[in-house]
């Protein structure tokens, strides 16, 4: 949506200023860190290019990193433009004075009219849908109010639960592994294949944790993500199944190559050893720091969760002399217009279009549909001081993991100039006597050094990612009250002749068209709790806004009530003189007639038998020309 600037602040304060300010810390110091790397590169470059090349290489990336991190952190301190049209309508907003971007908005809409009517018709909240796959429903099980929290926190409790039930499902299948390996069920070869096995464990969880921290996109927020059976089904298949094939495999290389298992033994025995279970017990101790803050936040969150879908409710008859098309117009224009925020014109989601079917004698129906939100209102959520530090928390331990992943990085690329310098004495000439010496056995030891760096960088920056993921996410959530009204009134009119001042002394008259109608109105109103989660840039609350609760608001519906009434009971239906002039010229003709009652008509009548000789006089005539089909008023 456009930015529309007005002079009136609407309150939307910037969510993202203090994450934003630790992210600048950060890009910082990983700035400081590839400036290091690229003057060391600078350096090394005239002693041997080759060193200068790989600094340089990865100081570039590092600096990019430090710029991006540092550059977005300051952009999300900046200011936070909040114009008159935002946040984004429920519907599809067809408020005249939206009409330029209602088109782009609508992309944004979550709802339509028709869905939003359904929901208060049908005191339902549709925005609660339900989970998908045995995973989700199993956590929505266990915590019940989770299906009341909005679709990007349910994301996040699904991703967290799934990584640890496939983490959980994977030390049982090792186990299993273990069993088949050690009781021989896969030959000999199974025992060969057992380090094998316990590679691909600790990627696998890696990953699997790596996919459980991947930012939550903004469009993949709008539905819950399904979380079912697959993974798991692959994992323990795979863990019966691969040992007994590594194991043949294996089987039919040793056989071929005429290696004894004594031989590979002793060559395995010799290599570094990867230290499997330093890794996952490195793995479990930071899932289980990361959960239970992220679960901290969540059991907070979930504690501020109001899933009611209540309204309040008018079904009443109203006899009024108006015009039906005035009922609607005043409701618009007055009843609802003074219901403003900060004059922000109300979110239109069914304009007024009455629909009068005029019958015979002047008599007809009517019907119309009415459906406004009054301008959301900043809701801040007051979650208390345990979310508060726990956000914080997680939002500097995240960063900081991001640091350490850097500089793990950094040691990364020194191993890999050790491998280079290495490599420099293999005479690749005789491989098969250098495999056979000592000195292979020293670049292995490198080698697995460099592995070593990489994979406890790779392990800290994706709990890094999970911390600071999840931090944002609790910052970006932004919560807003406002009133939605539906109005429906269908009825009959009636047209009738209403005459005044027909006395024979009035020297003027009224006559008047009078609109009776029966009015039977139907008025909805319900007071909404929305959440939105915000983003820094151009498109800032450029989402969905989902309904998270419906509220009664009796004393708004009566006051509607009181101001539709007042309305109607303070309606004229005698056309009178306002105008001086016409007042002057009235009071002319009253004193002409005056005058000219002053001749007496006849002197055997009195004043009274006067009025009454001209009163019959003018029925009989209106009589007769009636009768001959000549209509003469006087």
């Amino acid at each position: 949506m456009a930015f529309d600037y007005g002079s009136i602040n609407l309150g939307v304060k910037n969510p993202f200023k203090l994450e934003g300010a630790v992210s600048a810390i950060r890009g910082m110091a990983i700035l400081i860190a590839g400036v290091y790397l690229l003057v060391s590169a600078a350096s090394e470059v005239k002693v041997d290019p080759v060193r200068g090349w790989i600094l340089m290489i990865f100081g570039i990336i590092i600096l990019g990193a430090g710029l991006r991190d540092a550059g977005q952190g300051i952009y999300a301190t900046l200011r936070y433009f909040v114009g008159r049209n935002h946040p984004a309508s429920l519907a599809r907003n067809k408020s005249a004075s939206e009409s330029s971007t209602a088109k782009e908005e609508a992309h944004y809409t979550a709802y339509t009219d028709k869905q939003l009517e359904e929901m208060l018709m049908g005191r339902k909240n549709t925005t609660f849908t339900e989970p998908e796959g045995f995973l989700s429903r199993l956590i929505h099980t266990l915590i019940p109010k989770l299906l009341f929290l909005p679709y990007p926190i349910r994301n996040l409790a699904q991703r967290l639960f799934g990584a640890w039930v496939a983490t959980l499902v994977a030390l049982v299948s090792y186990g299993l592994v273990a069993f088949v390996s050690v009781m021989g069920f896969a030959g000999d070869a199974g025992e060969i294949a057992f380090p094998v096995y316990s590679a691909f464990l600790l990627l696998y969880l890696l990953f699997s944790w790596r996919s459980a921290s991947r930012p939550i996109e903004r469009d993949a927020q709008k539905s819950v993500e399904s979380l079912g059976m697959g993974s798991l089904v692959k994992i323990i298949s795979l863990s019966l199944i691969l040992p007994v094939l590594v194991g043949i495999a294996v089987s039919w290389i040793m056989n071929e190559t005429k290696i004894s298992k004594l031989d590979v033994d002793n060559f395995i025995a010799g290599l570094p050893s990867l230290h499997v279970g330093l890794y996952l017990l490195g793995l479990l101790v930071l899932a289980v720091s990361a959960s239970v803050i992220i679960f901290i936040m969540l059991r907070k969150r979930l504690q501020h969760a109001e899933p009611v879908s209540e309204v309040s409710e008018l079904r009443d008859n109203w006899q009024a002399s108006i015009h039906p098309n005035e009922v609607f117009i005043n409701l618009d224009n007055l009843v609802m217009a003074n219901r403003r925020y900060k004059e922000v014109p109300n979110r239109v989601y069914r304009e007024i279009d009455p629909k009068l079917i005029g019958q015979i004698d002047g008599k007809g129906s009517f019907k119309g549909e009415l459906l406004q939100e009054v301008q959301p209102i900043v809701k801040p959520l007051m979650l208390g001081d345990l979310f508060n530090k726990m956000r914080l928390l997680s939002l500097i331990l995240g960063n900081v993991l991001f640091v350490v992943a850097v500089l793990l990085m950094m040691a990364f690329a020194y191993g890999v100039i050790d491998i280079y310098e290495f490599s420099k004495g293999i005479n690749f000439s005789n491989a098969k006597n250098f495999l056979a010496s000592q000195y292979a056995m020293e670049g292995a030891n490198l080698l697995i050094m460099a592995l070593h760096f990489l994979l406890v960088g790779f392990l800290v920056k994706t709990f890094a990612k999970l911390l600071s993921n999840s931090a944002h996410l609790f910052f970006a959530e932004m919560q807003f009250e406002s009133l939605l009204v539906y109005f429906k009134c269908e009825g009959t009119f009636t047209e009738s002749k209403l005459s005044t001042g027909m006395g024979i002394h009035d020297s003027t008259r009224s006559e008047n068209t009078v609109v009776r109608s029966s009015l039977s109105p139907w008025i909805i109103v319900s007071r909404l709790t929305t959440t939105i989660f915000a983003a820094t840039g151009i498109k800032n609350l450029e989402y969905p806004r989902h309904i998270m609760s419906l509220n009664k608001d009796d004393a708004e519906l009566a006051s509607i009530k009181e101001d539709v009434m007042s309305f109607l009971n303070d309606r004229e239906a005698i056309a009178s003189i306002t105008s001086e002039r016409d007042l002057g010229n009235a009071s002319q003709l009253h004193q002409l007639n005056q005058q000219t009652r002053a001749m007496p008509m006849s002197p055997a009548l009195g004043q009274d038998e006067q009025a009454e000789a001209a009163g019959f006089l003018r029925q009989e005539s209106a009589r007769v020309d009636t009768d001959s089909g000549i209509v003469d008023e006087r």
